[in-house]
């Protein structure tokens, strides 16, 4: 468990979280434009989210020690050429396989084995995890900071990066066993649902879900939020140090944004019991909209750490409501599905850092972007709350239909 939950910690605090200080480093002293620091960032994000299917393929193959370990390798692949590249090209390809290793490590693997490791007592486990998993995001730019501020390099960050990823894999070679043997990619993929309920035949049909006007306003909420938090941790570092603060109060408003939003998804889910979860979603995409404001108009550190703070709580209140949502809405037997293609659809979301870079190289300048994006969340939010209704029971299967397995199995 130990050993598990230190690999989901560190891919977080060493990749998305952290990239942002090191480019704003790594950009001025190779003179890469704000552009093409976005694009190294999107295309971590791409290569994380493309490898995602391989984690449950290797584990077939080599077990789940071996799969881990192997990510740990690419991790350390990734970071040494990072430390020792000189054109933008091979730094590319170092994201592309920093985005593969976080895939192998975590976090698909290690949750297979905490719900094998504990049946009973699963859903704890893995949500001690994902907790475990998160403060690495609020560890990360600290972390950073204190490298390149000791050693004024940012190469040596990561050669020590590259050093702590060996590190870790030896960890994974001597603590991770598999109590199940993994048959099927199936089977790894399912196991998170495992541990819960049996759910029963939902009225809705997979293809019927993904029309309705619920699904598609939820999609594109969920859109529109992860490509403005990839956005921020692609240039929020950037944009505080050019407050005239200096990076290291980029890293904390970094650090700041990670807790408020680790915190507000840890207390979302008890609220979503009692406050309608579609509410949470409206204040949180608003608390974000507002935060994105404050942080455009932003002169100093205190209305920056202000605006990292609202936009983290509001991050962990939308995201965490609107996965709330699709499981009431669309019920347990198809939220797998669900949620799986409201995720596809934010890849979109690479394209964030990308934009902001291009904006940056031409006004001089990541306000515009900031003040953009607040706008689509304020735009979002109002279409949120005007529109989003919960599906009506006639535009899903009919009752005779829906029951029909449940009649033939008596």
């Amino acid at each position: 468990m130990i050993v598990a939950s230190l690999g989901f910690f560190f891919v977080t605090a060493t990749t998305f979280t952290s990239l942002g200080y090191v480019l704003y480093t790594m950009v001025a002293e190779l003179g890469w434009s704000q552009a093409s620091a976005g694009l190294s960032f999107s295309l971590l994000g791409l290569a994380c989210g493309l490898s995602s299917p391989l984690p449950p393929l290797v584990m077939q193959w080599v077990g789940t020690r071996l799969t881990m370990f192997a990510g740990c390798l690419v991790l350390a692949a990734g970071f040494y050429i990072a430390s020792v590249i000189e054109s933008l090209g091979f730094f590319f390809i170092a994201t592309a396989l920093m985005g593969i290793g976080f895939s192998l490590v975590a976090p698909a693997p290690a949750v297979y084995l905490l719900a094998t490791w504990f049946p009973r007592t699963s859903a704890r486990m893995i949500g001690f995890y994902f907790m475990i998993g998160s403060s690495g995001g609020i560890a990360g730019p600290l972390i950073v900071g204190a490298i390149i501020g000791s050693t004024g390099s940012w190469r040596q960050h990561w050669m020590v990066m590259a050093t702590a990823s060996l590190a870790l894999g030896v960890l994974c070679l001597v603590g991770i066993r598999d109590a199940v043997k993994v048959e099927s990619a199936e089977q790894v993929t399912s196991a998170s649902g495992a541990r819960k309920a049996q759910a029963s035949e939902s009225p809705w049909t997979v293809r019927e879900a993904l029309r309705s006007p619920a699904f598609i306003t939820l999609a594109f909420a969920m859109t529109v939020i992860q490509t403005v938090v990839t956005t921020a941790h692609s240039s929020l570092v950037a944009h505080v140090a050019n407050l005239g603060v200096g990076a290291a109060a980029g890293a904390i408003a970094m650090s700041l944004l990670a807790l408020a939003g680790t915190l507000a998804k840890g207390f979302t889910g008890a609220l979503s019991e009692r406050i309608n979860p579609k509410s949470l979603l409206v204040v949180g995409l608003a608390l974000q909209s507002i935060a994105m404001g404050l942080l455009c108009m932003a002169t100093g550190v205190a209305s920056a750490y202000t605006a990292s703070i609202l936009f983290g709580v509001g991050w962990g209140l939308s995201w965490l409501s609107a996965h709330v949502l699709l499981l009431r809405y669309f019920g347990a037997a198809i939220v797998g599905s669900m949620t799986a293609m409201a995720t596809t659809v934010t890849t979109f979301a690479v394209l964030g850092p990308i934009v902001a870079g291009r904006v940056a190289d031409v006004t001089g300048s990541f306000s515009p972007i900031l003040l953009a994006q607040a706008v689509l969340l304020g735009v979002v939010t109002l279409s949120t709350a005007l529109f989003l209704r919960a599906p009506a029971r006639h535009e899903a299967r009919s009752p005779s239909i829906a029951a029909a397995p449940a009649s033939s199995s008596l």
